[in-house]
């Protein structure tokens, strides 16, 4: 027996209003999430507003079928008719969710990526706080070296090595 995968889609316009239709543009864009939101399978609708009046709207389904429903609907070509009357030019769609999702990075990169963003901080640590920590009973030593070098690590060192990795293209 074979399911298909339903992956949501988002279906994206911008429109520029025609001077001084900025605010009934606005409205429009609201009635026209309104509308979406009607058709069953609708997740959300969305409204941008950009400084130079211009306004995206992003409605998002469940699924391709779905949106198909919408955009062969009698609502929606009105929502458009009545676009056309406020603003400049035609829309600039974009639809976005029909590709298969990229998934997790590979175990190895993930690997490397902490290895290489705890280390430098383990190094140091051992070589500063070291010999004060040997000290300690072994559980002691454990808890305060995790407390130091996982937030290092986390909110430091594997951030830098993320975005050195993606400068470089990787």
């Amino acid at each position: 027996m074979s399911e298909t995968l339903r992956l949501p889609v988002t279906v994206s316009a911008t429109r520029r209003p025609l001077p001084g239709r900025h605010e009934q543009l606005h409205a429009w864009a609201a009635e026209l999430g309104a509308e979406a939101s009607r058709v069953l399978g609708h997740l959300d609708s969305q409204v941008e507003r950009h400084d130079d009046g211009a306004v995206t709207v992003a409605l998002v389904f469940d699924s391709a079928a779905t949106l198909a429903v919408w955009e062969a609907s009698a609502s929606r070509a009105r929502c458009l008719a009545a676009a056309d009357l406020l603003t400049d030019g035609a829309p600039a769609p974009v639809t976005v969710g029909r590709a298969q999702p990229s998934g997790a990075p590979p175990r190895w990169r993930t690997a490397v990526v902490v290895w290489a963003g705890l280390f430098p901080f383990s190094l140091l640590f051992t070589a500063t706080a070291g010999p004060v920590v040997t000290t300690l009973p072994v559980l002691a030593q454990s808890l305060v070296t995790s407390m130091v070098l996982v937030p290092l690590a986390v909110y430091v060192g594997i951030p830098l090595v993320n975005a050195m990795l993606r400068r470089c293209g990787r």
